[in-house]
C-alpha cells in the first residue's frame, strides 16, 4: 500500500487501547485506514449483546460503508491495542483517492467484495436460493472477474462506474445484515 499517497488524502488520528473510532448509530462522514495496530469490529444490531464480529490489523479499511452509503455506521469500532494509528478519509478526500489512486482504490474494491464473498459461503451453508440472487447480479459478476489491470482501465475511463461498484458492495453488505442476518445466526 502506498502510505505516502494516503496520507495525501487524510487525517492521521492516534487512539488508545479501548477507546472507540467510530460507534454504531452514528452518521459517518468518513472512512478509516488502519495504520498501525489492531481494532475489533463490534455490533449491538440484532441482539442486546454486542458481538464481535471481526478483528482488524493493518492496512485494513473500515467505516467505508457508511461514507458510500451516506447512513449512520453499522458498527463500533474500538481499539483493541495500544496506539492505535488510522487515517480518517473525509468524503471529499475519498473523492480524490477513487481518481489519483487506483491502487487503493481496488483494494478497497477487493476488501469489500472478499467481505461480501465470505458473508454469502456462509449464508449459502444455510440458503442456496437466497445467495443465489447475489451471485447472479451482473455487477458482481463483472467485480468476481477483475483483476488489477482491467480496473485500473475502467477507472480511468469512467470513475463513476469504480463508484458505482464500491456502493453496490457497500449496500449488498448492508442488505445481507438487514435481510438475512437478523433472522438466523451465523
Amino acid at each position: 500500500m502506498d502510505i505516502d499517497l494516503l496520507k495525501g488524502c487524510g487525517t492521521t488520528v492516534t487512539f488508545h487501547e479501548g477507546q472507540a473510532i467510530c460507534r454504531e448509530g452514528e452518521s459517518g462522514q468518513s472512512m478509516f485506514v488502519l495504520l498501525r495496530g489492531k481494532v475489533n469490529v463490534i455490533i449491538n444490531s440484532f441482539s442486546d449483546n454486542s458481538q464481535v464480529v471481526d478483528s482488524l490489523q493493518e492496512g485494513s479499511f473500515f467505516g467505508e460503508m457508511s461514507l458510500l452509503e451516506g447512513k449512520p455506521r453499522s458498527a463500533t469500532v474500538i481499539a483493541s491495542t495500544a496506539d492505535v494509528i488510522v487515517l480518517e478519509v473525509s468524503q471529499t478526500d475519498f473523492s480524490m483517492l477513487l481518481l489519483n489512486a487506483t491502487s487503493i482504490t481496488y483494494r478497497l474494491l477487493l476488501s469489500l467484495n472478499n467481505r461480501l464473498n465470505g458473508m454469502l459461503d456462509r449464508i449459502e451453508e444455510k440458503d442456496k436460493r437466497f445467495v443465489f440472487k447475489y451471485r447472479k447480479n451482473p455487477i458482481y459478476a463483472t467485480i468476481q472477474k477483475m483483476d488489477v489491470r482491467s480496473f485500473d482501465a475502467i477507472a480511468k475511463k469512467d470513475p463513476d462506474y469504480v463508484w458505482t461498484l464500491l456502493k453496490y458492495l457497500s449496500s449488498s453488505l448492508e442488505k445481507l445484515n438487514h435481510e438475512y442476518l437478523q433472522r438466523i445466526d451465523l
